[in-house]
């Protein structure tokens, strides 16, 4: 009965661990809030130019699309907008949830991305479902 307990405990835990590491793998706004220094709310600074700060982002949560003009580079992911812009020798990182993203840099990804639905993006950056209403479905 002990080893039993026991054995339902370590089984809880590993399942536990998994969900936070699962969780953590899918976030990259707490990666670069680990990986980056803090300057402010969801904004975070790197003395490494932003081609080379996108490309660690990248390979770390690769996004459903990725725009790169002459003000910055934009990452779109489901839950999440990146965005990685020149300061000095160094860059700035913005990390926003979709819609707040999406408003920040309308000017840059307005033409490319669709606003995001209500609950952010789907797989292929379309939006996601965007609510009912009155007559909906009907």
């Amino acid at each position: 009965m002990k080893y039993a307990a026991i054995a339902g405990g370590v089984v809880v835990a590993v399942i536990g661990t998994l969900i936070g590491v699962a969780h953590f793998s899918t976030n990259p706004q707490k990666w670069v809030a680990k990986r980056y220094s803090t300057v402010g709310y969801h904004r975070y600074h790197s003395p490494k130019p932003p081609s080379l700060v996108a490309a660690e982002i990248t390979r770390k949560f690769r996004p459903i699309d990725r725009l790169t003009d002459s003000a910055g580079t934009y990452l779109q992911y489901s839950k999440w907008v990146v965005g990685v812009l020149p300061s000095g020798a160094g860059s700035d990182i913005t990390v926003d949830g979709p819609s707040d993203g999406y408003n920040r840099y309308a000017s840059h990804v307005g033409g490319h991305w669709q606003r995001p639905g209500s609950s952010g993006w789907g797989r292929h950056g379309g939006a996601s479902f965007r609510g009912g209403g009155s007559g909906s479905g009907k």
